[in-house]
């Protein structure tokens, strides 16, 4: 039966209390008219935040005897008690259709799985076969909603309707295995619907009379709302009387004060947008404050990242925030600690995984918990910032690389970590460090050892990590948060240790679905997204209810500020994702992007016809443009008035400005600071930039490398630098003279043993090693070559990778140590007397160093080496290019005049720091652009102006 909707008019001059109590006047006489029982008498209506203002306007304008007013929600669950389905009868053996997203996926996963088909389909292409999945539970879902709105009688005719819409029994075509999915999912449904629905006890209703409220007349198919008007249309074919009230807002009167009609206002981007929103509702907080206004202001959510933004400037500010909304429980720290401590436990786990799982909060490093237990004084962060320190320090990419045996007795443990802990040739992991990368091995082992088996069941997953948070400290802590105890909730926490295996629906679907780690993985991160975490409210009356259009409408507000008023956010017509198209959702009568659009109108005239309505929208987003919404100019058209221009209430602060000049550090009051010693490097960046000098050398400062996963040039280097050393050390011991071939061979199994030894062999770092590997054959021809055609010119290797120092007497109370380590020192004897060659191995541009070696009294590095050198003899020096296609030895002209050149500029440069000269930020060119100090000088914002001051 098909009824029309009374018109209940919202005149823009009328509070909402008005409204209500006109309302329930009408009714009322309606209830009379009808010879209606009020006790009797049902009122539904559409959501839960009007039933307290309806009931009190019943009392104001009616009194007496108020009927019963509810949702159908709640009228649907106090006859709970009084629904039993049928044994549903379905092909497939599947339980019904819970509308719960977790147990309904799994049952379709399981049943799905379970055929041939389904079981290949997923191992070739498991990606594709979950969505396919997501895809059959929302379309089974969806009919189960949409048939629910129906009496159990008009099921079955639907069902043949929705069969030949999908054209089943059709052969298969293109689409063909998506048309035959969808047809699994009606029939899922169907058997559901037909078995009986929680819902049916509704139709059973007779009361006295039935009246039903919604806000528009518009109403999107599958839900509360068609299921109310379903079981209306189902009581008046039986005879009840019903009546439905659909509220809209009327046009503004000529007599109205403009002050009243909706404003708007544009703003630029979206943290002005926020901004904007933010002051709009603090200043109409304060203005209802002044009028003594009970009513809170309402801040419209469509724009859900702008929301949070505007929200967290309320909270800033002390307003009391009532989140009808909320966001999703993925995005919370809860959820961080669930799904990082996932992370972090794969076997093959990077050091970022687990150290973004050690930063998460909450976890609880025990002080008594055996050998690894927290030191006395040591805290969590400390520890952890010396393990990330100690990992970046040598390049320690994965997570449980050093692979520290849970196996070993705990009576051999202390004996077995020095051994186990540090790898060959690299410096001891600090002892803090130490203690919690043990305690994380034994919080993640009840995992790991998931990782490892094969296709645990979904219980399993879930015990697993709840022993791990127990180890780790953060059970107790999620249950004692909101949204910790609601993601404990999400994911069955509660249930693994009431329920008996194969007891009860989850326990038997928990227990029988398998799933490897990163199937549980997307698995968890499913239910944290399909959940949403909605803080509890504010214990006294809030000032501020953020809250979605549909549930704003027919409530009493102070003022609406409504951001997000663009044509992207408000009123433009959604795409329709997923399998089943527009065309087939209208065939089949579901909810379409049109109707749910026509339902989001509905809700926005009414808001529109409320006073101190404010609507803002940004230019831009980005570098696109946007418009307003076209939506503001409809309903001016309609409503007969013009929309207002708000004004900007933010309030402007002056500030007055403080430039900040270019930094001129001094040592003048803090000689002390002045370094003992200097290096090749230091010194090198003393001239080059005297600043980054003291950012480096007087303050000790250092960029904290990247833990980046593969090999770069500079690591080819360090590595290179190690075979030459080891090569050499093998060929000064032998006895015999080595052929050119004998040195090649030579040469590639020294490569071969550092391999080994720094780790470029293991898994993770091979297939980055490759092409260098590629190329040693040719490499080690090429050095043999030159070495050979060296040692022909009478030269020999004296020492390799030598550390020397030199005390520089600057003045009688000044002095400074020249420090370095010296890649190679080769000598000969020549003209009756013994030189030495300073050699400096280099990988990198060899234009680079002709250029340095074209002006020599600009290369420090070489000049530096050879004043370290023992001054008795006579030394040159040369950069040696190393390089696949050929090894070149570039000299450096007069090293030893350059040598002393360089002492002499710094003796004068350390006298002239000890008096107290300024460092500047002088750097300039390459210098700069790769500077660790960059950001410190802040060179990159000054004017011309204050450099030239």
């Amino acid at each position: 039966m098909t009824i029309q909707p009374s018109p209940w008019f919202w005149a823009p001059q009328s509070s909402a209390q008005t409204c209500w109590q006109d309302w329930a006047a009408e009714t009322s006489a309606w209830l009379k008219a009808q010879q209606a029982d009020v006790r009797d008498a049902l009122i539904v209506l559409p959501v839960g935040a009007v039933l307290s203002q309806a009931r009190q306007a019943w009392a104001a304008a009616v009194g007496g005897w108020v009927p019963r007013i509810d949702t159908i929600a709640a009228v649907s669950e106090s006859l709970a008690w009084s629904w039993a389905p049928e044994p549903m009868q379905s092909e497939a053996g599947l339980p019904p259709v819970t509308l719960d997203a977790v147990l309904d996926r799994l049952q379709a996963a399981r049943s799905l799985g379970s055929e041939a088909w389904g079981k290949q389909w997923a191992q070739r292409d498991r990606r594709g076969f979950e969505f396919a999945l997501d895809q059959v539970v929302e379309a089974a879902q969806t009919w189960v909603r949409r048939m629910q709105s129906m009496a159990p009688a008009q099921r079955p005719a639907y069902l043949d309707h929705a069969r030949e819409v999908l054209g089943v029994g059709v052969p298969q075509g293109p689409g063909g295995r998506e048309r035959l999915l969808l047809a699994w999912a009606l029939e899922w449904a169907g058997a559901t619907a037909v078995a009986g629905l929680p819902g049916d006890p509704l139709f059973g209703l007779r009361p006295s009379a039935l009246v039903v409220v919604t806000a528009g007349e518009a109403v999107s198919p599958g839900t509360e709302i068609h299921l109310t008007l379903g079981v209306m249309s189902h009581l008046a074919e039986q005879g009840v009387p019903v009546l439905w009230r659909s509220a809209s807002g009327g046009a503004l009167t000529p007599g109205l004060p403009r002050e009243r009609a909706p404003l708007a206002r544009p703003c630029g981007n979206p943290e002005d947008e926020a901004q904007e929103a933010a002051a709009q509702v603090l200043a109409a907080v304060n203005d209802g404050r002044t009028q003594g206004a009970e009513a809170p202001v309402a801040l419209i959510a469509l724009d859900r990242s702008l929301i949070r933004r505007v929200r967290a400037m309320l909270e800033g500010a002390g307003a009391l925030i009532a989140d009808e909304t909320g966001w999703l429980l993925s995005t919370t720290r809860a959820a961080a600690v669930l799904t990082r401590l996932l992370q972090a436990s794969h076997p093959r786990a990077s050091t970022d995984d687990l150290l973004d799982w050690l930063k998460s909060g909450w976890l609880d490093w025990p002080q008594d918990g055996g050998a690894h237990a927290r030191p006395d004084g040591v805290n969590l962060d400390q520890a952890t910032g010396d393990l990330e320190g100690w990992c970046r320090r040598h390049g320690m990419l994965g997570a449980w690389g050093l692979q520290v045996a849970a196996k070993v007795p705990s009576e051999q443990v202390d004996d077995a970590l020095p051994a186990q802990l540090v790898p060959s040739g690299r410096q001891a992991m600090p002892g803090p460090a130490a203690c919690l990368w043990h305690w994380a091995v034994q919080v993640v082992e009840p995992l790991q050892v998931l990782w490892s088996g094969k296709r645990p069941s979904l219980r399993d997953w879930l015990q697993g990590l709840q022993t791990a948070l127990a180890r780790a400290g953060a059970l107790q802590a999620l249950m004692a948060d909101a949204a910790g105890e609601l993601a404990l909730q999400s994911l069955r926490f509660e249930t693994l240790d009431a329920a008996e295996p194969g007891g009860g629906m989850w326990a038997g679907l928990s227990s029988q679905t398998r799933l490897d780690g990163p199937a549980f993985l997307r698995w968890v991160g499913t239910v944290l997204e399909a959940t949403t975490f909605r803080p509890a409210a504010p214990e006294q009356a809030a000032d501020v209810v953020i809250t979605p259009m549909a549930r704003a409408a027919l409530r009493p507000f102070h003022a609406i500020v409504l951001p997000g008023a663009d044509e992207r956010q408000l009123g433009a017509m959604g795409s329709q994702s997923g399998w089943m198209s527009t065309k087939l959702r209208e065939a089949l009568d579901l909810a379409t992007p049109a109707s749910q659009r026509a339902a989001q109108w509905d809700a926005f005239s009414l808001l529109m016809s409320r006073p101190g309505v404010i609507c803002l929208h940004r230019h831009a987003q980005g570098s696109e443009p946007l418009e307003p919404s076209a939506w503001l100019e409809r309903w001016s058209a309609q409503a007969g008035v013009a929309i207002g221009q708000a004004l900007d209430v933010r309030l402007p602060v002056s500030v007055k400005p403080s430039p900040v000049p270019p930094p001129l550090p001094s040592l003048r009051e803090a000689l002390w600071a002045l370094p003992a010693q200097v290096t090749a490097t230091s010194y090198e960046a003393l001239r080059q930039c005297p600043y980054r000098f003291f950012a480096t050398s007087v303050l000790g400062l250092r960029e904290q490398d990247e833990l980046e996963e593969g090999l770069d040039r500079s690591d080819f280097g360090i590595w290179l630098h190690e075979v030459l050393r080891s090569f050499h050390d093998q060929r000064q011991g032998q006895l015999a003279i080595s052929t050119e071939a004998e040195d090649v061979q030579a040469w590639l199994d020294a490569a071969q043993r550092v391999i080994k030894e720094t780790g470029l062999d293991r898994d993770s770092q091979r297939p980055y090693f490759l092409p260098f590997q590629a190329d040693l054959d040719r490499l080690a021809r090429a050095y043999v070559k030159w070495l050979r055609g060296h040692e022909e010119g009478g030269w020999a290797l004296q020492d390799a990778e030598r550390i020397e120092q030199r005390e520089l007497q600057v003045s009688d109370e000044l002095s400074v140590r020249l420090y370095g380590q010296i890649d190679r020192i080769d000598a000969r004897h020549h003209d009756g007397g013994k030189q030495h060659l300073v050699l400096d191995y280099k990988t990198g541009s060899l234009e680079g160093l002709k250029r340095k070696v074209a002006a020599p009294l600009e290369d420090t590095q070489l000049a530096f080496y050879a004043a370290l050198s023992d001054p008795q003899w006579a030394v040159s020096a040369a950069y040696l290019h190393l390089d696949v296609q050929d090894v070149k030895q570039l000299h450096h002209p007069d090293v030893e005049r350059s040598a002393q050149v360089l002492l002499e500029g710094l003796a004068r440069d350390w006298t002239r720091l000890h008096a107290g000269a300024a460092m500047p930020a002088l750097g300039e060119g390459s210098a700069c652009t790769y500077c660790q100090a960059r950001g410190l000088c802040r060179k990159d914002h000054w004017t011309l102006q204050e450099v030239s001051a």
